[in-house]
């Protein structure tokens, strides 16, 4: 079964990146049964506060300090918090820190190695670790969510140029109009040299039904919803792991001078016992 590694970065703060990916990682799972949404951006609220489920139990970066390995990509499915179908591997509010770049490679490739297609939310890039731009390079596919407005089509130049030095995946583009309608989509293409794949217009009641807790709405009839399943029909499915492996992203990472073992003093013992069982590579100590 193939399993596509699909990246999501924003042109500017407040494109609405983290909806485009939760869009598209419903979009996947509706389409395949197959669908992992990870935050990577780190320092953030939480893409679990978005969507409205961070209430919800289960895992989240924090409590993963220890997936490092062999991890056991089923276990770590069943511990984690869902979004009506899509598991969420969710940052949180109260550790503002992200995890550490071995914990990252080897979660995704434990994903991947069960068949999930993994959506990676990424911050702009003066906030890419050495795992995102590793995850970067092997990534099937990059959407670039850019607005059509001035600031927006600014952004996307910027950000097309950083992609095109680390990313060797399809580079594409999401376009969100603004509220005031902003240039043509074709602008951005222009601009870029990046195809536009989908549009998807501005929701003003996203804002609201995020303030109550109901998350972005993507039913069939609803804008991400028709966004979701047009992203979804979109992206590859070529396999990220093909010929590919953690230890080759972390091969990278060492090369940038990340070091694998940076960052490893946080107490195991945030952990509940649950989610060590479920996601600690098999055999290892308790």
């Amino acid at each position: 079964m193939n399993s596509p590694l699909v990246a999501v970065v924003g042109a500017t703060g407040g494109a609405g990146t983290s909806c485009v990916a939760a869009a598209l990682a419903h979009g996947l799972r509706r389409a395949s049964g197959r669908g992992v949404l990870l935050d990577l951006d780190a320092g953030g609220p939480g893409v679990d506060v978005l969507l409205g489920i961070e209430d919800e139990p289960g895992a989240r970066w924090p409590e993963l300090v220890d997936a490092r390995g062999d991890v056991d990509g089923r276990g770590l499915l069943a511990a984690l918090p869902r979004w009506g179908s899509v598991p969420v591997l969710s940052g949180t509010r109260h550790a503002p820190t992200g995890p550490d770049d071995d914990v990252v490679l080897d979660v995704c490739a434990a994903l991947l190695r069960v068949g999930e297609a993994v959506v990676l939310d990424l911050p702009r890039p003066g906030a890419w670790t050495a795992a995102a731009r590793a995850l970067l390079a092997d990534a099937d596919d990059v959407l670039l969510v850019a607005g059509t407005d001035v600031v927006g089509a600014s952004g996307a130049v910027a950000v097309a140029r950083a992609l095109a030095e680390v990313t060797g995946g399809r580079r594409r583009i999401v376009a969100r109009r603004t509220q005031t309608g902003g240039s043509p989509a074709g602008d951005l293409e222009e601009l870029t040299g990046l195809e536009v794949v989908a549009e998807v217009g501005h929701d003003r009641g996203l804002a609201a039904a995020v303030e109550r807790g109901e998350g972005p709405r993507v039913g069939r009839g609803t804008r991400l919803g028709r966004l979701a399943g047009d992203l979804a029909r979109v992206v590859d499915g070529r396999t990220a792991l093909d010929g590919r492996t953690a230890g080759d992203w972390r091969a990278v990472v060492d090369r940038r001078g990340a070091g694998a073992g940076r960052g490893r003093g946080r107490a195991g013992d945030a952990w509940s016992g649950a989610v060590r069982a479920a996601v600690l590579p098999r055999g290892s100590a308790s």
